[in-house]
């Protein structure tokens, strides 16, 4: 019986709710349709995380270019500048690495509406 209780354990401890950071929140938020131009890209995670690739690209536009002074800062709170971006379909997709060693990715869309 101590074996049962220690594998399950272990498999509790190796959960990803246990060895990551998640992304809290993001502002746009995912499924979001904004119509005031976002002037940055905001994203907080339970705990500090490096990001270690951050993509946006518009449906119609395709890839927005992207400064390269967000990645590898370790924070709760990362803060993307945005250059003036169209009204589109946007999608967002990023990788980070969590304090405790882990990769962590996830992606997700907004819209920014024409005024």
């Amino acid at each position: 019986m101590p074996r049962i209780v220690a594998g399950i354990v272990l498999l509790l401890l190796a959960s990803p709710g246990f060895a990551h950071s998640p992304l809290l929140w993001s502002s746009p938020a995912d499924g979001a349709s904004v119509t005031t131009l976002p002037e940055a890209f905001e994203m907080r995670f339970k705990d500090t995380a490096r990001l270690v690739r951050f993509t946006l690209s518009g449906e119609a536009a395709g890839d927005v270019e992207l400064g390269r002074d967000h990645l590898m800062v370790e924070a709760q709170d990362h803060r993307i500048k945005l250059p003036i971006l169209a009204a589109d379909a946007y999608e967002v997709r990023w990788r980070a690495m969590s304090a405790d060693g882990h990769i962590i990715k996830g992606g997700l869309t907004f819209d920014i509406l024409a005024q």
